[in-house]
């Protein structure tokens, strides 16, 4: 009886993932897409400047990271751990941007082939980078995306929580802009 249970159990269980995926508008509720903040125009203009700096940021992310594994050279220590002191605060403002488009009714798109496409950065060097060549590299995108964030702040004035966010951003991505020109000569 026991390990009839527990058959029974287990099938309920893997079951009821695939019968919800079955279920699209399951949890759609018209009255839930009025609580959303904003109006949709507002909203509209919010969600591609987040989906744009999601984009850039975990494209930034990823080739830091990359320059942090494969840096050599004399300034190599001092930049490894200032890349994965980067790296890693981007990390936290990724999930919030996310977050933040989530909670204006729109879904997030962070897919590694959509990233490629849509971050508007150029791409970035595979194998062992020299230490001036990494600072070259990051420099450019680092001040890209200060650049573009900048842009978008303006842009999202009549959403001050999604503007407050990407100041938020914008303040980072300059300090690391900034400790990523102290080491230039």
């Amino acid at each position: 009886m026991r390990n009839a249970l527990i058959i029974a159990g287990t099938s309920l269980c893997l079951a009821l993932p695939a019968a919800a995926q079955d279920m699209p508008n399951a949890y759609a509720d018209d009255a839930a897409a009025s609580a959303v903040p904003l109006e949709e125009g507002v909203r509209g203009t919010s969600s591609e400047a987040l989906q744009d700096t999601l984009y850039e940021l975990i494209a930034l992310k990823h080739m830091t990271h990359q320059s942090h594994w494969n840096v050599t050279g004399p300034l190599f220590y001092s930049l490894h751990d200032l890349l994965g002191e980067a790296y890693t605060g981007l990390g936290g403002y990724i999930d919030q941007v996310a977050e933040r488009k989530r909670a204006l009714g729109a879904p997030a798109d962070g897919r590694p082939a959509a990233v490629a496409q849509n971050a508007a950065l150029p791409g970035f060097p595979e194998g062992l980078l020299a230490d001036d060549e990494v600072l070259d590299l990051l420099l450019t995108r680092y001040e890209t995306v200060s650049e573009r964030l900048q842009q978008r702040i303006g842009e999202t004035s009549d959403d001050p929580v999604t503007q407050d966010l990407l100041i938020d951003v914008a303040r980072t991505i300059e300090k690391d802009l900034w400790m990523i020109r102290s080491f230039q000569l």
